[in-house]
C-alpha cells in the first residue's frame, strides 16, 4: 500500500459530526479530507429528528434549507400514547424562542440532510471520499495512518491528527482500544417509513408500551402523508428480558394502526432498517495519541431520547478549536488532547449527567409498571401545568435543561399528590382493603422490586451502585445557574482561529 501525503486531518466518517467538523477545519483554512464508506446519498438508522439546536447549527453554516423545493415540516407539537391512552397532546412546551432557537425541530430524512452536509463541508474547502472503508488507524513516528480499501484498491493516507466519526461501531476507536459494548448505555433501535397517513405534519407521535420498557416508539411525519416510524430499546433490557426488537417494531406498527385514527391505512414505504447508539453516560475519554472522536463514535447521544444529530455536531465544533490548538502548538499526545474532554464536559456535563443518571434508574425492567404509572401522570400534569410542561419535560428533549428545577417540580408534584391522595387512602383502610392510586403505586414498587431481586441479586445491587454513582456525579450540575447547550457551541471562533493560522496576534 501506498501513501498519498500528510494532512492535518483525517476525518473518518461523513455523517453529521464528521461533515460538520470538516466544514469548520476547511473553513479554518486546513487541509481536511473525509474517508466515508457509503456512496452519498445513503439510508440511516434514525427518526431523522432535528431540534432546534441542530436548526441553530445548519443555519449558521449555511444549511438552513437543505429541503428548498420539498419544505420539511417543523414539529410544534406532540402527542404520547401510555398504551391505548393519550397522556398528552398539545404544543411541545419546551422550545423557548431564545438564543437564536427556533421555536420547533424539524423532520429531515438523513439521505437529503448528510448529503447536504457533507455538500457544504466539500464547498469549504474539505477534501471529501466516497466509497472508503478504513480498516485500521495506527500511529506511525509523528502521525496517524489510515489504512483504506477502495474500489480502486489498498491505500494508505497520513494525517497529522485523525478523528473518528465512524459512528457507534467506529473503527477509529477500535484501533485505539476505546471501542465501547456497555449494554448499560446501548440502545437497539429499527426503523421503517409509513405512507398512506392522515395526519398532521406537524405533530410527533411517541409510545410507551411495556414490550419496549426501558425505550420507547416514535412516529415523525416527513410530509406528504409520510412518516419516519421505529421503536428502540436498551440493549441490557433486550438482552436480560429476552425482548426483541423485530417483534416489538411489528407489534408497535400494529398498534399504531389501531390507536392513531390517521394511520388504519398505514403502509410500509421502506426497507426496515436497525442499528445501535451508544449513549453519553458510557464516555470513558474521547482521546488519544493522534486523535479524537466525535458524534456517535464519540457517544454523544442523549441517554433519554437517543437523539444525536445535534450533540454530534455540537461535538464537533467543541473539538474544532481544540484540533486548531493542537496544530498551532504541534502537540499531538493524549496529554494535550484531554483538553477535548475538558471541553466537551463542561458543555454536556450539566444536562447529561442529570439524563444518565435518569435513565439509570429506568433501566429496570422488573419496575416497568411503576415507572410508565409514574411517568404517564407526569405527562397528564403537563398537559394542565404549563410551567411543570416547560421546565421537568426538557428532560424528553429540551435544551434549557434545569437539574435543580426538575427536581424540584417533581418533588413538588408528589407531595401535592401523595397529600391528595392519603385521605382517601385512609378510606380504603378502614374498609379494611388498600386501594386507590397510592396502593397501586406501592404494589407496582414492591411487586417489581423483589422480582428484580430474586431474579437476579447480583444485578440488583449494582443496579443500585450504578444509580448511586450517576446521582453523585450529578451534584456538580445542580449548582450550573445555566445549561452551557442553551447559548450553543463556539461556532464565532472560527475568525479569530483564522487570525491565529495566519500568525496575526
Amino acid at each position: 500500500m501506498a501513501a498519498t501525503g500528510i494532512l492535518d486531518v483525517l476525518v473518518v466518517g461523513g455523517g453529521p459530526a464528521g461533515s460538520t467538523l470538516a466544514w469548520s477545519l476547511a473553513k479554518r483554512g486546513l487541509k481536511v479530507c473525509v474517508l466515508e464508506r457509503a456512496e452519498f446519498p445513503r439510508e440511516k438508522v434514525c427518526g431523522d429528528f432535528v431540534e432546534p439546536g441542530g436548526l441553530r447549527i445548519l443555519e449558521a453554516m449555511g444549511v438552513a434549507s437543505p429541503w428548498d423545493t420539498q419544505p420539511a415540516p417543523a414539529i410544534t407539537r406532540s402527542r404520547t400514547y401510555f398504551g391505548p391512552r393519550i397522556a398528552f397532546q398539545g404544543p411541545i412546551p419546551y422550545y423557548p424562542a431564545t438564543d437564536g432557537l427556533p421555536p420547533h425541530g424539524m423532520i429531515i430524512p438523513r439521505h437529503e440532510l448528510d448529503t447536504r452536509l457533507l455538500e457544504n463541508a466539500a464547498a469549504a474547502g474539505a477534501d471529501v471520499r466516497h466509497g472508503c472503508a478504513v480498516t485500521s488507524v495506527a500511529r506511525a513516528d509523528d502521525r496517524m495512518v489510515a489504512a483504506v480499501k477502495t474500489d480502486q484498491g489498498d491505500v494508505q493516507l497520513g494525517a497529522r491528527l485523525v478523528v473518528g466519526a465512524d459512528g457507534a461501531q467506529s473503527i477509529v476507536a477500535r484501533s485505539a482500544g476505546l471501542g465501547r459494548e456497555d449494554r448499560r448505555h446501548t440502545s437497539i433501535s429499527r426503523r421503517v417509513y409509513i405512507e398512506g397517513l392522515d395526519v398532521d405534519p406537524g405533530e410527533a407521535v411517541i409510545w410507551f408500551d411495556e414490550d419496549i420498557t426501558p425505550g420507547y416508539g416514535w412516529m415523525f411525519p416527513t410530509g406528504g402523508g409520510r412518516a419516519n416510524v421505529g421503536v428502540g430499546i436498551l440493549s441490557e433490557a433486550s438482552h436480560r428480558e429476552g425482548l426483541s426488537v423485530r417483534k416489538a417494531f411489528d407489534d408497535s406498527l400494529a398498534r399504531l394502526r389501531l390507536r392513531h385514527p390517521g394511520c388504519s391505512g398505514a403502509k410500509i414505504a421502506s426497507r426496515p432498517l436497525g442499528g445501535i447508539v451508544n449513549s453519553y453516560g458510557g464516555i470513558t475519554r474521547n482521546h488519544f495519541d493522534g486523535g479524537l472522536l466525535v458524534g456517535d463514535a464519540g457517544s454523544f447521544v442523549d441517554p433519554m431520547t437517543g437523539e444525536g444529530i445535534t450533540q454530534g455536531m455540537e461535538s464537533s465544533l467543541i473539538a474544532a478549536p481544540v484540533i486548531m490548538e493542537a496544530l498551532e502548538a504541534g502537540r499531538f499526545d493524549a496529554e494535550f488532547l484531554s483538553r477535548f474532554d475538558r471541553a466537551f464536559r463542561a458543555y454536556f456535563d450539566p444536562a447529561m449527567s442529570f439524563l444518565t443518571l435518569a435513565a439509570m434508574v429506568l433501566r429496570n425492567h422488573h419496575l416497568r409498571r411503576f415507572f410508565l404509572g409514574a411517568t404517564e401522570r407526569g405527562f397528564r400534569e403537563a398537559t394542565d401545568d404549563p410551567d411543570f410542561a416547560a421546565v421537568s419535560g426538557a428532560s424528553f428533549g429540551g435544551l434549557d435543561l434545569a437539574p435543580l428545577s426538575i427536581v424540584g417540580q417533581i418533588t413538588a408534584k408528589i407531595l401535592k399528590y401523595s397529600l391528595a391522595e392519603t385521605p382517601r387512602a385512609l378510606g380504603y383502610l378502614l374498609h379494611g382493603r388498600l386501594g386507590g392510586p397510592l396502593a397501586t403505586d406501592a404494589r407496582a414498587w414492591t411487586t417489581g422490586w423483589n422480582a428484580s431481586f430474586s431474579d437476579d441479586p447480583r444485578w440488583h445491587v449494582n443496579w443500585m451502585a450504578d444509580i448511586l454513582e450517576a446521582a453523585a456525579k450529578v451534584q456538580p450540575a445542580l449548582s450550573t445557574p445555566v445549561n452551557p447547550r442553551r447559548a450553543g457551541p463556539p461556532l464565532g471562533r472560527i475568525a479569530r482561529s483564522q487570525a491565529l493560522l495566519q500568525g496575526i496576534p
